[in-house]
């Protein structure tokens, strides 16, 4: 099938409403945590400090405003450029094998946490991960699995007094 010039000019209009969804995902998911949001409850001891409620308006303005911001971009009759950074290939397509065993990890890893914590769970998530993603120094991605994670459950618990799974500890 041979491409005339009118075909060109009717793909190359259709070509950009793509993002128009993610424009309508963007609003859609504001409007859902502004709906979400209303069933937080807020105790009276918030009364003169920043309640619960605030990080998530904030999350909510902002994908409303970026919604907004991207609409205007649109109809203004700017596009986004296909990806050309060095470190992707467009000629290949998706590896699925990796992205469902990513998929798994990260489905057995949230499974695991309530059992045996973040300090164990984490690690095992983290090290996965990273050899599946092409990891090649064994001992390296073994010491990054096991720092960051403990690490960052270290500071949410006795830094910020924040309750995470510690399973055995």
């Amino acid at each position: 099938m041979n491409a005339t010039p009118e075909t060109a000019v009717a793909q190359g209009k259709r070509a950009g409403r793509s993002e128009y969804g993610v424009v309508g995902l963007l609003a859609g998911l504001g409007v859902l945590v502004l709906w979400q949001i209303q069933s937080i409850p807020e105790s009276m001891a918030a009364a003169r400090t920043l309640g619960p409620r605030v990080a998530p308006y904030f999350v909510a303005g902002l994908l409303l405003v970026t919604a907004a911001l991207l609409l205007i971009d649109l109809l203004r009759g700017g596009h986004g450029y296909q990806e050309e950074g060095e470190d992707v290939d467009l000629s290949h397509g998706t590896d699925w094998k990796i992205l469902l065993a990513l998929a798994a990890l990260i489905i057995g890893a949230g499974q695991l946490i309530p059992f045996l914590g973040i300090p164990i769970a984490g690690p095992l998530l983290f090290f996965g991960v990273i050899r599946l993603l092409g990891g090649h120094r064994l001992w390296l991605d073994a010491l990054v699995s096991v720092v960051v994670p403990v690490v960052a459950y270290l500071l949410f618990t006795e830094g910020l007094g924040l309750y995470i799974p510690g399973g055995f500890f």
